[in-house]
């Protein structure tokens, strides 16, 4: 047992004292001891007044009696909201300023049939988008740079068309709102005049162009998540070209109906066809108006159908390589000899697919670029 007078010396009143016999029994002090230390071993002497860490410790104060329990509780629920309040600041603090994005627009005008790329470098950006002819486009990430690719139909309106573009951060918050102009310039295209008789004559029904067109499109429209290719597109056949993309075209001396959306390369029947470039078959079948044909999604919205097989090699959902043997050169559907119908098709547009085979007019996304070429900054979302 321990026994004897204790003296707090600068406990906040230095006149109290307490005296007399303190009775602390052995595990009194052990566990004192083995809890908070020195702190609770004074407590246990003589209550919190004589613990020097007392006024440190955050314990939730219990109301004294009398208090006005509704009072109390008024005090308690401010001490939540103010919590809650600076929670809220918290999440939504700001992070650091980031630099301003640049936007580039390549080309700029743009002809009739083009593919129009846009580049978006932006640092420390989360998510990137772009609005043009009423849809909302997300672009593609790789680090700071954001891509995306739209058509321009080959009998697309001349003149200016806007463009918006937006991007985020890490937070959700805009960094940059800007809406363009994109003037579309006209191109001289040639007229062809096709003769068709026979049974082929039966597949210029336009309803016949409807279907094919309604069996073949949701295929070759979205975007998938990522960039299948890797560079300049291959020519798919070793023939010569035969045909344009863009030409109007009119049927035995009748009214221009439609343009060729792609180009033709001819050849003979078993002749190889091969991917442009790399990607994955989204569909392989057969049509009145195009025969046996089968389309590559590459991303970013870019695919390419080929069409008038004498045989498709691919089935749907396999991944092909470029250069990969995908079907043979055939005359089947509305031909008037074996060839390959070959097309580019950018967000559901046909497109003038030679530039994809040119290195100096090849849509490359992740050129170098010079600053001094994006569009003057007309952030919307900080003014």
């Amino acid at each position: 047992m321990y026994s004897g007078t204790v003296q707090m010396l600068d406990s906040p009143d230095p006149e109290r004292l307490v005296s007399g016999p303190v009775r602390l029994t052995r595990r009194t002090v052990l566990r004192a001891i083995v809890g908070v230390g020195v702190g609770v071993l004074l407590s246990a002497c003589g209550g919190e007044e004589l613990d020097p860490f007392a006024q440190g410790r955050q314990t939730s104060p219990e109301p004294a009696a009398g208090d006005d329990p509704q009072a109390a509780a008024q005090t308690s629920q401010e001490a939540v909201d103010e919590q809650q309040v600076s929670a809220q600041q918290q999440a939504l603090a700001l992070p650091e300023e980031l630099p301003e994005p640049l936007v580039y627009i390549l080309p700029s005008p743009v002809s009739q049939g083009e593919t129009v790329l846009v580049v978006v470098e932006a640092p420390g950006a989360t998510a990137a988008s772009l609005w043009w002819q009423g849809q909302s486009l997300s672009l593609l990430q790789r680090e700071n740079r954001f891509v995306g690719f739209f058509g321009i139909d080959a009998n697309a309106q001349v003149g200016p068309r806007a463009l918006g573009i937006g991007v985020w951060g890490p937070q959700g918050e805009q960094l940059l709102w800007q809406e363009t102009v994109i003037e579309v310039v006209a191109f001289d295209w040639t007229v062809d005049d096709i003769q068709i008789d026979g049974p082929n004559a039966a597949l210029l029904d336009p309803a016949v162009r409807r279907a094919d067109h309604d069996a073949r499109q949701p295929h070759q429209v979205g975007q998938s998540q990522q960039l299948h290719w890797l560079g300049v597109f291959d020519p798919p056949s070793d023939g010569q070209i035969t045909a344009l993309y863009g030409e109007q075209r009119s049927f035995n001396g009748g009214p221009i109906t439609e343009y060729h959306t792609g180009i033709d390369f001819g050849g003979e029947t078993g002749s190889a066809i091969r991917t442009a470039n790399s990607g994955v078959v989204s569909w392989a079948g057969r049509t009145r108006r195009r025969g046996n044909g089968i389309i590559v999604d590459h991303g970013a919205g870019v695919f390419s159908g080929y069409y008038h097989l004498s045989e498709v090699l691919r089935t749907p959902g396999t991944v092909v390589e470029q250069g990969t043997l995908i079907g043979r050169m055939g005359a089947t559907g509305l031909a008037t000899g074996p060839h390959l119908h070959w097309e580019v098709v950018v967000r559901g547009v046909t497109v003038n697919p030679l530039p994809w085979i040119r290195l100096l007019e090849f849509p490359d996304p992740f050129q170098d670029l010079n600053p001094a070429g994006a569009l003057q900054s007309t952030n919307l979302a900080r003014s």
